[in-house]
């Protein structure tokens, strides 16, 4: 693309000519001949530091902040804030893939990937071609391919949206973090459908307060179009502002009140779950492997997602008890002497909260929990933890959880700050806490992990290790 071409739309100062760009970078690393190198002001990183190294790969143009740059021989165009040019750019960069396409964007503190991942399971399989991207990666109907990103950064969520276009897949339904947000990943995506599950403390160290948190999520649906649909669960107590916050078409969702799509009764157990749900009216019995009370509000989304998708009510619920589990999320084991194990990716105080009080209310067995706190992140929601741990759990074991650079033994110490009990162990080695954890079970136990879900890796001193909470299980599926 020209570079002219490439820069319409966007705000700057300097000179462009019509030389060709052949690839757009903020990853110094990535720079090859003909590309333009966008200067990000990263946590621990500044680009500004890597313009000589990007020049020397074949950096033939650069979008700056409007520091100065010293002699330098190709254009460079200074912006007010380079993530926000850098959207636009992949946007045009791509051909704006989102305009061709129908987009929904979910965005909540907890069921993002499970509503992500089951409404496009039932999209494909009532024959609309649909992508997904999210914590689990970046979906196609042949395929996963890992980010590493809830919301990739936007030049590589351009690209995942254009390859979609080019292969004729129309439809994505993806997870849009507060990180996203507040990072202008998701800025020039067109989203079609905008979903908020629900909103409790996370990322505190970013917001500041739960107001900023709220306010960031809130621009999903403030920036929404007006012929755009927004799927609300109104169960939660923002709800009402997210609904005054938007000019676009309402569609609700709840468990506990009348809504659009709502559960008029329920009955949940270790093996799945019963219940009657209302779709605007239309009355429908459904029975789904999927357990507790959180994933039927996921149920609820993606329903009501699928309903703007003119898919038969009765298919939407065929595809739902034919889906068998999200990965990760509230994943069973069973043992070969007939004990459970689940691994959930929970990480946050109220996703605690609710896996725990679900299994407590649907198996009468004793709860021994393995988790930790991931480093450099969120240090005041460790000790609630600890405390729901405590008050939920009949034992724990705590451990390590991408530690990151922070040391682990501060991160457990704040944890056990909020445990009155001594019902617990510390084992720095998350393999080896699960395998204690193993040994201690009896036919009387269930075994809870949480924290890494299906992820294959830890990240310790900033090094990442090949680890996996489900292969370790399946190792020692004979113990229990």
């Amino acid at each position: 693309m020209k570079l002219n071409e490439l820069m319409h739309g966007i705000k700057f100062d300097g000179k462009v000519d019509s030389r060709n760009i052949s690839s757009i970078v903020h990853d110094s690393r990535k720079v090859k001949a003909n590309s333009l190198f966008i200067v990000i002001e990263g946590k621990k990183n500044d680009g500004y530091s890597y313009i000589n190294e990007a020049l020397k790969k074949g950096a033939t143009a650069i979008v700056a902040n409007g520091r100065q740059v010293e002699n330098i021989a190709v254009p460079v165009m200074h912006v007010y804030n380079t993530r926000i040019a850098m959207s636009k750019i992949a946007s045009n960069f791509y051909g704006n893939p989102s305009e061709k396409m129908k987009i929904t964007g979910i965005t909540g503190t907890n069921g993002k990937t499970s509503t992500c991942i089951l409404a496009s399971y039932i999209l494909n399989k009532n024959n609309v071609l649909s992508g997904s991207l999210g914590t689990l990666g970046f979906s196609t109907p042949s395929g996963l391919i890992s980010t590493g990103f809830t919301t990739p950064e936007s030049i590589d969520l351009h690209q995942m949206l254009s390859t979609l276009s080019s292969g004729g897949i129309n439809n994505a339904v993806m997870e849009i973090s507060s990180h996203a947000i507040g990072y202008h990943r998701s800025k020039d995506v067109d989203v079609d459908i905008a979903v908020f599950t629900n909103l409790s403390p996370e990322h505190l160290d970013y917001h500041k307060n739960i107001n900023q948190y709220f306010n960031t999520k809130k621009k999903l649906f403030s920036s929404l179009k007006k012929t755009g649909t927004s799927i609300i669960n109104i169960d939660d107590k923002y709800a009402n502002k997210i609904i005054d916050s938007t000019n676009s078409s309402i569609i609700t969702y709840s468990i506990e009140q009348n809504a659009d799509v709502c559960i008029l009764s329920h009955d949940l157990s270790i093996y799945g779950s019963k219940c009657n749900i209302s779709i605007f009216g239309h009355e429908y019995e459904l029975k789904t492997s999927l357990i507790g009370k959180f994933n039927l509000y996921n149920i609820l989304a993606a329903i009501s997602i699928c309903t703007q998708y003119n898919i038969p009510n009765e298919k939407i619920i065929s595809s739902i008890n034919n889906f068998k589990n999200i990965p990760g999320r509230m994943e069973i084991l069973k043992g070969e002497r007939g004990g459970f194990a689940i691994v959930d990716y929970a990480h946050t105080p109220d996703a605690y909260y609710k896996i725990l009080s679900t299994i407590k209310t649907i198996i009468d067995k004793h709860i021994i929990l393995v988790f930790g706190c991931g480093g450099e992140r969120d240090k005041m929601k460790r000790p609630e933890m600890g405390k729901i741990a405590d008050t939920l759990a009949d034992f724990m074991v705590i451990t390590s959880d991408n530690p990151r650079s922070e040391d682990l033994k501060e991160i457990n110490k704040q944890i056990i700050s909020g445990i009155n009990s001594h019902n617990y162990i510390v084992e720095d080695d998350r393999s080896t806490a699960i395998s204690k954890a193993i040994d201690m079970m009896t036919e009387d136990h269930i075994l809870v992990v949480l924290g890494k879900g299906c992820d294959e890796y830890q990240i310790i001193n900033n090094n990442t290790i090949k680890h996996s909470d489900l292969n370790i299980i399946r190792k020692s599926i004979y113990a229990f």
